[in-house]
């Protein structure tokens, strides 16, 4: 019987968080999914982290990848469900609860079907309405999102040119199709690992020079009218800031956290 659920997890170097995706997995109610693990050859201690739960484990493959996407790309392509959820190592559910309470919701339907996540000091609601802008001042979360499998069927899989952004370029494709329904539950499904390539400085450069070059290809010429809106709304914003409300709003924000700490 197909499952509804497939949870794919990849990995490399990271067995501490390895384990915490695990049990986060292993420990729910939810019990209508495969959990699929890609391992890309890890010369730390994952692959015995790994062995340790592979009796809870549906797929495991542990062998050199080219990185991050090709190793999701894996994962699809061994995976039975009706709908996909990447957590990739790091990543955990937000609690026993979480699948169940985010499958089982009123507002499950659709093809895209995304939540929102908490991390160490706060939390990342998403707009119930999506706009091509949107994807150009951000993103989904693909820790936080079911994906109906035959998605990828009919749009390919991630493209793994790019090492960062792939899972953006994805959402975008998908979103100017026009060919899905996307629906989000105002749920935090999970809570998100801020150490990840994504957040790290590092890459930062790399990331920016990623991001121009999809833009580019997703939007073609309207990509500078995007960008032109973007930095419009940003002096906008700025402005506001110097009015008397604005002024007012942040020194009442400032006051709040200050209590907030106390």
């Amino acid at each position: 019987m197909r499952p509804l659920l497939s949870i794919i997890t990849i990995n490399y170097n990271n067995a501490d968080g390895l384990e915490k995706t695990i049990k986060s997995v292993i420990s729910q109610i939810f019990s209508n999914f495969e959990y699929i693990v890609i391992d890309g050859d890890s010369n730390d201690n994952s692959k015995n982290i790994a062995n340790q739960y592979l009796s809870n484990i549906d797929f495991y493959q542990s062998e050199k990848d080219t990185g991050i996407y090709n190793a999701m790309n894996k994962g699809i392509r061994v995976s039975k469900g009706e709908y996909l959820l990447f957590l990739n190592s790091g990543d955990v559910l937000n609690g026993a609860n979480a699948l169940s309470d985010f499958i089982n919701h009123r507002d499950f339907e659709g093809d895209v079907i995304y939540g929102d996540y908490q991390f160490e000091n706060g939390e990342k609601i998403f707009p119930d309405k999506l706009s091509p802008l949107f994807f150009i001042r951000t993103s989904l979360p693909h820790q936080s999102t079911l994906f109906k499998k035959d998605i990828f069927d009919k749009m390919g899989m991630y493209e793994e040119h790019y090492s960062i952004v792939a899972d953006r370029a994805f959402f975008i494709k998908c979103f100017l199709s026009n060919q899905f329904v996307f629906k989000h539950i105002n749920f935090s499904l999970t809570i998100y690992d801020l150490s990840g390539v994504s957040n790290n400085s590092l890459y930062k450069e790399k990331q920016e020079l990623e991001k121009e070059k999809m833009f580019r290809e997703n939007y073609g010429i309207y990509f500078e009218d995007y960008k032109e809106m973007i930095e419009m709304r940003r002096q906008l914003n700025e402005i506001k800031k110097q009015t008397i409300s604005g002024i007012i709003k942040r020194i009442s924000n400032k006051v709040k956290k200050i209590c907030t700490i106390r």
